[in-house]
Order: structure tokens, then sequence, then C-alpha cells
């Protein structure tokens, strides 16, 4: 066995372990069972029970990156493989995105990579997009804000299970369309093509708030003169 396919058998055994307990509540003895090493030889592979945590983290996020589509798809069907194979690997691998919940705030070595590996998640969903979003800002934040619905959909789904995965799919493909349409009407330097731009010409809510305009008017003027009776 290479030293890379042990390393990362050791690193598959402690997901589970992080995805249930902080890595202080985890003792070192308990990584080796569970590895199925002696401690000696985990030292051989990490300097100590920290940089296996660190290390662990990382691969769980390898873990999931393996899950992206090809990107010789096209942007639509990207977006919808890659959201249905996020929620298979919810109910596949719910260690790994245990052990990433669970990341705490204030851990800023392991917050470093949550937040390279958020940004490699927005990146890809800017890469379906013309010109990668022009590299404007608020196509990158806008990402970032999608990326934290589909996280907290996924929560939901995988705690309640009160609606099918594939609605949710439909849900959040559509709602990241609307999103980047929304911001390329407020920045003109992301790039929409020419016949997804002219479905969202206005604003949703602009329509909506015209609408109620209108119904408002409506009400106001009363009904409808009736023609007099001779």
């Amino acid at each position: 066995m290479t030293v890379d396919v042990r390393r990362e058998q050791l690193l598959e055994a402690g997901i589970p372990l992080f995805a249930q307990r902080s890595w202080e509540e985890v003792s070192i003895d308990e990584i080796a069972e569970a590895c199925g090493v002696s401690r000696g030889l985990l030292y051989h592979y990490f300097r100590g029970k920290r940089d296996y945590y660190v290390a662990t983290i990382a691969h769980a996020f390898e873990r999931l990156h393996a899950l992206q589509p090809d990107q010789a798809l096209a942007p639509t069907e990207q977006l919808r493989v890659g959201l249905e194979r996020f929620f298979e690997s919810l109910e596949q691998d719910p260690d790994a995105h245990a052990a990433l919940r669970r990341v705490a705030p204030a851990d800023e070595e392991v917050a470093q990579i949550v937040e390279r590996n958020h940004q490699a998640f927005a990146e890809r969903v800017l890469a379906g997009m013309p010109g990668a979003g022009g590299g404007s800002a608020l196509a990158r934040v806008t990402a970032r804000a999608w990326l934290g619905a589909v996280d907290a959909a996924g929560l939901d789904w995988l705690e309640r299970r009160e609606v099918s995965s594939q609605a949710l799919v439909e849900i959040l493909a559509e709602a990241l369309v609307a999103a980047m349409l929304a911001a390329a009407r407020i920045d003109p330097t992301i790039e929409i093509p020419q016949h997804v731009a002219a479905i969202g010409h206005s604003g949703i809510v602009k329509q909506i708030a015209e609408a109620e305009t209108t119904d408002a008017a409506a009400q106001q003027a009363g009904p409808p003169n009736q023609p007099q009776r001779r």
C-alpha cells in the first residue's frame, strides 16, 4: 500500500469521529482505534491530533469536490447534475457534511480551509456563466449567497424530508438563474446570453409591484359605470 493510499484510509476513518464531536473531545487513542493502527503509526503520518483533524476536514471537502459534474456539460445541465449529486451526497455521505458543519468559526486555521473551498464552489458556479461573471464582485457575492441557500435547503431536507429532493433541485436551479439575472440588471459587466437576458428584462419584484399598483388604482376607481337604460 502506498503512503498516499494509506494516509487517505486514515483520513476516511476520522470523518465519522469528527461528525459527532469536536476534535478536542476525541482522543488520539480513539483515532488510532478507529483507524485500526497503533498510535506510533498514526504519528508516522501526522504530527498529532490537531494535524490529523485539519487534514481530515480538507479531505472531507475533497470528497465533495469529487462529486462536481463534468464541465464539458452545458451550463444548465451542470447546474442540475451538481444539485442532484449534492442531495445524493447528503444521504450517502452525511458524516462528511456533519464534520464540516461542526467547524468552529473561531478556529481560524480550519475556517480558512472552509473559506477557500466555499470560494472554489462559488467559482464553479460562476464558471457556468459567459466570461465567468465578468469578474464582477456582485456576481461572486450572488453565487455565495445562493450556495448558502443550497446548504440551508439541504440541511432542512436531511432533517425533515417533507419535500422531495427533486423539487428542491428545480427550485434552487431557478433561484440561481433569477438571482444572476437580477445581478446582471444592476451590474452591466455581468455577461448574460441575450436569449437568457430577455427572460428577465425587468425584475420579478418590479413586475409584481407594477401589478399591485395597477390593482390598487383599479380598486380606487371603483366599478365601471353601467350604461344607462332608455
